[in-house]
């Protein structure tokens, strides 16, 4: 069985994958100002929960929240249903992580 940690990464990995892959629609959230900004926050929560550094776990979790910053990118650039079941699954594992 997987770590927490490693599930996570993965689900990280797969919205690096979505954001990448299209144009993302930034317009209706205030974190992010363009797509590299996102890209490298996102990656640097990967980086660091892969070296076993949970201390930015709070930041990410805000992320993943129901109309959060992912949440309100996911819906306006199409991905929705994605994020939807990644989110669901990023709280489970974030839960075993407190």
């Amino acid at each position: 069985m997987k770590s927490a940690a490693v599930e996570i990464v993965g689900i990280l990995d797969q919205v690096l994958a979505i954001v990448k892959r299209t144009p993302q629609e930034l317009i209706w959230q205030s974190r992010y100002p363009d797509e590299r900004e996102l890209v490298d926050d996102l990656t640097d929560h990967a980086r660091r929960i892969r070296q076993g550094d949970l201390s930015r776990l709070p930041d990410l979790s805000f992320l993943f929240v129901p109309t959060g910053p992912l949440c309100e990118i996911a819906a306006s650039s199409g991905w929705l249903d994605a994020y939807t079941v990644l989110g669901n699954r990023f709280d489970g594992l974030h839960s075993r992580l407190r």
